[in-house]
């Protein structure tokens, strides 16, 4: 297969402990991706540690709303929801959420 083709819909269940997981999207289109890209903050310094706490907070909550489609809690994986998880919780899934979003990067946004 070439490399022209339409963005994947396939789902990935990603395991944040024993029981509780997530599941994301395994692809994004150009337009998602473009959508992401306007949503990163631009203050990141070379280290990546320049990043405010609100603009890194901003995305994450914009990176789940983007890439998770489905969890194992009972009710829907919106916002609200995600946003109403006790801390650890939450980091939990923004760790494994930062990790997905750079397996699923283009090569070029790598800087490869």
């Amino acid at each position: 297969m070439g490399i022209l083709r339409a963005a994947s819909t396939d789902v990935k269940t990603i395991m944040l402990d024993d029981s509780d997981f997530i599941k994301v999207r395994s692809d994004l289109s150009k337009r998602e991706f473009n959508d992401l890209a306007s949503n990163m903050p631009t203050n990141i310094g070379e280290d990546g540690k320049n990043i405010s706490l609100s603009d890194a907070t901003k995305f994450q909550a914009y990176l789940f709303t983007t890439l998770v489609v489905g969890w194992s809690m009972d009710e829907s994986p919106t916002l609200d929801a995600y946003e109403g998880l006790s801390a650890e919780a939450a980091q939990a899934i923004d760790a494994k959420l930062a990790e997905h979003f750079e397996s699923i990067l283009p090569s070029s946004a790598e800087g490869k």
